[in-house]
């Protein structure tokens, strides 16, 4: 019988070595005490990842974003029955949930010459995140000449224009994350995206560096 560590299991789940033992602790995962650690069944945390709640099809942007304001502590402008929806997805933990996340924007890769680059990141509705909110996260990460953050979908096309965006480079330095006009979550005037969000646009990164600063983010909320 193959056995994990919690940390092991941690990676398999994508959630905190915490989150592993609160689960271990109430039962929900199947495990065993050695000394002062948890060891788990290999096939059995692969058969939780594979059907754990929560898992299926993407949630709609609307809802997405309903679970990230609860986890931030910011109030959700809809209705009771959706409040509490987002309360008990929330429970699941975010670390479980990001598959369920993918729709709260698309995903849109440009290249913009280095010179655009602060333009960019200071436009009124340009909402800093992944690796252009390290800094007011405390995010020890080292990330030169690339951008990331939201905007609205209406607003696109304008900055693409205005930027000279190319979309079919091979070598992309923009990732803006377009969310649609209807559900924009984000304040007047704010200029970076809450800590989950951030740590959740780290986790979905290519990067392996990225992935584990989002994660330890995730750890701090």
């Amino acid at each position: 019988m193959k056995v994990m560590a919690v940390a092991e299991a941690a990676d398999e789940l994508g959630v905190s070595d915490r989150r592993v033992r609160q689960m271990l602790a109430d039962g929900r995962l199947p495990g065993v005490r050695a000394g002062r650690s948890w060891v788990l069944e290999e096939q059995a945390v692969r058969e939780y990842a594979k059907n754990r709640p929560g898992a299926g099809r993407p949630w709609k942007p609307s809802s997405a974003w309903d679970v990230l304001a609860l986890a931030d502590g910011n109030r959700v402008p809809s209705s009771p029955i959706d409040k509490h929806r987002a309360q008990k997805r929330l429970e699941l933990g975010i670390g479980s949930i990001l598959q369920q996340m993918a729709n709260r924007a698309e995903r849109h890769w440009f290249y913009a010459h280095p010179s655009v680059l602060e333009a960019i990141l200071g436009l009124p509705r340009f909402v800093a995140s992944g690796v252009s909110a390290l800094g007011p996260n405390h995010i020890d990460l080292a990330v030169a000449d690339q951008i990331e953050g939201y905007v609205p979908n209406l607003e696109l096309d304008g900055l693409i224009d205005q930027f000279a965006l190319d979309g079919e480079s091979n070598r992309p330095n923009v990732l803006l994350r377009v969310v649609s006009d209807d559900c924009w979550p984000f304040a007047p005037r704010q200029r970076h995206a809450p800590p989950s969000v951030v740590a959740i646009d780290l986790l979905d990164s290519a990067n392996e560096r990225s992935r584990r600063a989002g994660q330890d983010l995730l750890d701090r909320l």
